[in-house]
C-alpha cells in the first residue's frame, strides 16, 4: 500500500480487508486501467465489499505482487486532504 492509498483508505472508510476482497474478487474496469501518471501499467479493480461498499482499487504490478496505488468509494464523495 502506498502512502497515498493509506490516506485515501482512511478518509473514504475503506479497510485493508475490503482492499484484499476487491483485489481478489473484483472485476477489471479496462476503461479506468492503463498507464498511470508515472508511466506504469495500472489496473482498476471494482466490486462490492462484504461491508457493501462499491469500491475501486487501482493497483500496479511490482516484483512478484501488486502495489495498491489508490482506492475510491464509487457511491460516496468523501473529503480528503491527501498529497
Amino acid at each position: 500500500l502506498t502512502k497515498h492509498a493509506r490516506c485515501r483508505m482512511d478518509c473514504r472508510h475503506i479497510t485493508e480487508k475490503e482492499i484484499i476482497e476487491i483485489v481478489h474478487d473484483g472485476k477489471i474496469n479496462y476503461a479506468k486501467s492503463g498507464k498511470g501518471s508515472k508511466g506504469y501499467d495500472t489496473y482498476a479493480l471494482e466490486g462490492y465489499s462484504s461491508e457493501h461498499q462499491h469500491v475501486r482499487v487501482v493497483v500496479a504490478p511490482e516484483d512478484d505482487g501488486l502495489v495498491v496505488i489508490t482506492c475510491i468509494d464509487l457511491d460516496n464523495e468523501w473529503a480528503c486532504n491527501c498529497d
